[in-house]
């Protein structure tokens, strides 16, 4: 009973260390998703934000000490 259940959890820690791999190379295919789906998005943002001609004035009042 004792082999059974040793191979049992060696099993299950393998398949452990193999999806925390995969999910940390998930998290680095971000940055890819990202730049494919939200690529024009970004552009037109840029785009404005380069080419605004409003002025950037703040409305809020400065304190003095």
């Amino acid at each position: 009973m004792v082999d059974f259940l040793t191979i049992i959890l060696l099993i299950f820690g393998v398949l452990q260390i193999i999806l925390f791999f995969k999910v940390w190379g998930m998290t680095n295919d971000i940055k890819e998703i990202r730049n494919k789906y939200l690529k024009d998005e970004d552009e037109k943002r840029r785009q404005k934000a380069e080419y605004d001609p409003t002025p950037k004035i703040s409305g809020g009042v400065k304190t003095t000490i």
